[in-house]
């Protein structure tokens, strides 16, 4: 992985920054506290690329086992319960069109009008659901699997042998799941949804799509080595850097533009990695502060043709972050011009593709937007391990920054409380009458028929 920052530096633009002007102490102290845990109790995903071998042979065994008896892997979970696992699926499955022996569904959502519909569809002797939830809680997830319960005792199938579940050691779901005769994997109490992929919440999904996990883990280990570094090498702190420092010159958006369909999704999964992180109302200091640089997921080349010219010429509050990939599996060259294309004679698709990101980056730099880019090898198993890995830690490092708590969430948790009051869970009445009494005064216009 390299870091490519020409387009943020005071030589290229006028609103260029200088990256000598980090300050060693200042990096030093940031490393120290994250990596000795001082900042939080929520640092366990510091320790997910060193995990032990052996429950990463009986994972991988599992998928095996799973590809080879079922058709159908659906997994129920939101939020960083399928995120991660939807990026894996989009780099690893579906972007190169792989059979791997088993259709794969992650249902992030209660839309009934998806949901039911690929229920329906599904043959249940021929599916296993993983249920991702670390707080075993989620009102989203154990509605899902409560109504594909009662469809196996409809049928009067034994639905113990179709569920596996994920969740924290100890709790209600996960001592109810071993009551069942359900396979169940843990998940470290000091690992956080949205930094949870490279726990057994992503690997279990991954081990199914036969993807390396070793491989990928490898790759997170050598991307920890380098967040440890003390010098401008490293290049999580740098990146995080960069945005804190334009995010200071309001630079309040930040945009994520991978040019590779197979990382179509990682601007998904890092937005939930940066929003939920960052957003704050309060500092370490209880003083308000509302932080935070807004996500915003795109795709190069696609949406060359559809933002682009904001980002060119609209209000000069982003700052883009590129990925490319230095070498393509697959490749086709032009080798015969026709009449109407001479000018892409000899031109392949991989160079073209090259080609639209050199321009968009130098065309941003010369209009003064600030951008950077994450280069990669490949898209690989080590290459994504190194990629995720490094957006976790440029996430940590930023939250440094910012001097705010980079692992709770507290604005999620009022609306899940808000969800609790509408379903009438005890304990919640006053928020129950406060939501109702908000409905009833909701003011809307009707468009005739």
């Amino acid at each position: 992985m390299k870091l490519e920052y020409s387009g943020v530096l005071k030589e290229n633009l006028k609103s260029g920054i200088n990256l000598n002007s980090m300050s060693a102490v200042t990096r030093n102290k940031h490393i120290k506290t994250i990596f000795q845990k001082k900042c939080s109790d929520m640092l366990d995903w510091l320790d997910l690329p060193e995990q032990n071998p052996v429950d990463i042979k009986v994972i991988t065994e599992y998928g095996k086992y799973i590809r080879k008896k079922f058709d159908n892997f659906v997994v129920l979970g939101i939020g960083g319960s399928a995120l991660g696992i939807k990026m894996l699926q989009n780099t690893f499955v579906d972007s190169i069109n792989k059979d791997i022996g088993i259709k794969i569904y992650v249902c992030d959502n209660i839309d009934p009008d998806y949901f039911v519909s690929l229920i329906n569809k599904l043959n249940l002797k021929k599916t296993m659901f993983n249920v991702i939830t670390k707080s075993g809680s989620t009102s989203e997830t154990l509605a899902q699997m409560s109504l594909i319960i009662n469809r196996y005792k409809a049928k009067k199938i034994d639905y113990s042998k179709h569920f596996c579940v994920t969740t924290t050691k100890d709790n209600v779901l996960y001592k109810y799941a071993l009551g069942e005769g359900m396979q169940v994997f843990d998940v470290p109490q000091g690992v956080g949804g949205r930094f949870s992929v490279l726990s057994n919440v992503g690997l279990v999904s991954a081990s199914v799509m036969g993807i390396d996990i070793p491989k990928m883990l490898l790759g997170a280990s050598v991307a920890k080595s380098n967040a440890q570094d003390v010098t401008i090498n490293n290049i999580a702190y740098t990146c995080a850097y960069i945005n804190y420092t334009y995010l200071g010159l309001g630079l309040t958006n930040l945009v994520t533009m991978p040019y590779s369909d197979r990382l179509k999704l990682v601007p998904d999964f890092f937005a939930q990695l940066w929003a939920e992180s960052l957003g704050k109302k309060f500092n370490r200091k209880e003083e308000i502060v509302y932080a935070g640089q807004t996500p915003i997921k795109t795709l190069g080349v696609t949406d060359q043709h559809s933002q682009l010219q904001l980002y060119s010429e609209g209000i000069k509050d982003k700052i883009i972050m590129f990925i490319t990939v230095a070498n393509a599996d697959m490749d086709e060259k032009i080798s015969q011009a026709v009449p109407f294309a001479e000018h892409l004679q000899n031109t392949s698709l991989k160079s073209l593709l090259d080609f639209e990101y050199d321009s968009t980056s130098y065309s941003l730099t010369s209009l003064d937007r600030p951008n950077y880019t994450i280069i990669l090898d490949k898209v690989d198993e080590y290459n994504m391990g190194k990629l995720i890995f490094f957006m976790e830690m440029m996430t940590a490092f930023m939250g440094e920054f910012l001097n705010i708590n980079t692992y709770d969430q507290p604005g999620v948790e009022l609306s899940k409380i808000y969800t609790k009051a509408c379903l009438h869970v005890k304990g919640y009445e006053k928020q129950a009458k406060d939501i109702k009494n908000y409905s009833i005064s909701k003011k809307t216009i009707t468009m005739e028929n």
